[in-house]
């Protein structure tokens, strides 16, 4: 289900002239940021359910707030009485601030920006749209007799769609204004409420705490039992932290990074020649291609004297020109990779995507972070831990209006940065 499309069909010519007349913008730049705010305040409310609390504070808001199908249905009537918009901007601002707190500021700079209009303006429209896209979500509710992990799963679902039909220079300021890069590149994980997931041993629990009391420990036990659940929560969040920054700071690491080796530069595949080659078939090319890729990576994780930190160009992970399909060497490169990483279980990777060849609509920017969500899907498939593999796209490598970069040969490959070995 495209719950972009959905929303926008209520975008209607008359919806947008009495939004523009009201914020006083031209009908034209007002559509942009009313169609824009609908990508944004979804992609916050993406960001929301990764957590218990913003599942169940967005379920609550639906639920027992005063936005249901009813007024998405009436959204046109509702606008032709300012004084009904007046109640309608301040109800959804009200409601924006409690789901998506410190974030207003910022979607207002990121929308005023995008569509060329007042700050003030676009801080007005978003007030009227959270109304619509909140009472679409209760009626997507209310329809299906979803819980709250449900919706969850729903919102988090609208990932590609995003990527896909947003523009990209509204994607990026999405992401920055957000802080949702990494969501947008490796997927999104939507938190399941505690009393769902963990009813049955909070049952048990009364038990054993009786038991301890009746030797006259129970406030020494519950004290060190807090005390562990502490420890291990700071590791928890140092762990997740570290391996969670902002993509934007590991973009400018990697264009900084001079430890780049082409894979095929060190294979015994390309040093020696036969002088009478065989015809083998095709499946053992490919496995024969693969393993030449990761050749010499597998020699640098091995090396414990090289320090972590180096990339490699992984020629074999290769696409079929203009798609994130996989070609077959690059289906067992992955294949490959991933046996590399169960072989060293503490190493972690970052993924990095250049593409050249996408077909509009679709930018470079878009098709490279699809490429290597691919390359991460696929080993995450092959049973690696999400959070061992970073993912990110840099479209062509050659950033707009960079004059220095004039002249630049836009990218079209794979590295895989070595961040702990």
């Amino acid at each position: 289900m495209n719950l972009l499309i959905e929303l926008k069909e209520n975008l209607t010519d008359t919806v947008v002239s009495r939004a523009a007349y009201y914020v006083d913008e031209h009908p034209e730049k007002t559509r942009i940021a009313l169609e824009g705010l609908v990508h944004t305040v979804i992609a916050g409310l993406m960001k929301r359910t990764t957590t218990e609390i913003g599942v169940n504070q967005l379920y609550n808001s639906i639920q027992k707030g005063k936005f249901d199908g009813t007024l998405v249905n009436s959204f046109p009537e509702l606008l032709r009485d300012t004084e009904q918009t007046n109640r309608l901007v301040e109800s959804g601002s009200n409601s924006i601030s409690h789901l998506l707190p410190a974030m207003k500021s910022a979607i207002g700079l990121a929308i005023s920006g995008y569509a060329n209009i007042k700050n003030s303006a676009a801080i007005t429209l978003l007030g009227l749209v959270t109304p619509l896209v909140l009472g679409t979500l209760n009626r997507l509710v209310v329809d299906n007799k979803l819980d709250a992990d449900a919706l969850a799963i729903v919102l988090a679902d609208q990932r590609d769609y995003l990527i896909d039909t947003t523009p990209e220079k509204l994607l990026d300021r999405i992401a920055e204004g957000l802080n949702i890069q990494q969501l947008l590149t490796t997927g999104i994980q939507p938190a399941k409420r505690t009393a769902y997931v963990e009813r049955a041993p909070v049952q048990e629990r009364p038990r054993y705490v009786a038991e301890a009391e009746e030797e006259g420990n129970g406030s020494l036990v519950k004290w060190g039992v807090g005390a562990l659940v502490l420890v291990a929560l700071a590791g928890a969040g140092y762990y997740i932290w570290n391996n969670t920054q902002s993509y934007s700071s590991a973009a400018e690491e990697e264009v900084m990074s001079t430890e780049f080796v082409d894979s095929t530069a060190t294979s015994p595949a390309n040093t020696t020649k036969s002088a009478a080659p065989a015809r083998p078939d095709s499946a053992a090319l490919i496995t024969s291609a693969a393993k030449t890729s990761t050749t010499a990576l597998a020699a640098y994780v091995t090396n414990l004297q090289a320090p972590a930190g180096r990339s490699f160009r992984i020629p074999a992970l290769d696409f079929e020109p203009g798609t994130d399909q996989l070609k077959p060497a690059g289906l067992a490169t992955v294949t490959e990779l991933a046996t590399l990483l169960k072989t060293n279980p503490t190493m972690q990777i970052r993924l990095v995507g250049y593409a050249n060849d996408a077909v509009p609509p679709v930018t470079n920017k878009v098709l490279s972070i699809k490429r290597v969500q691919a390359i991460k899907t696929g080993l995450v498939r092959a049973g690696i831990n999400y959070l061992r593999v970073d993912a990110i796209g840099l479209g062509t490598g050659v950033r707009p209006g960079d004059t220095t970069a004039v002249g630049k040969t836009p990218l079209k490959q794979i590295d895989v940065k070595v961040v702990t070995k």
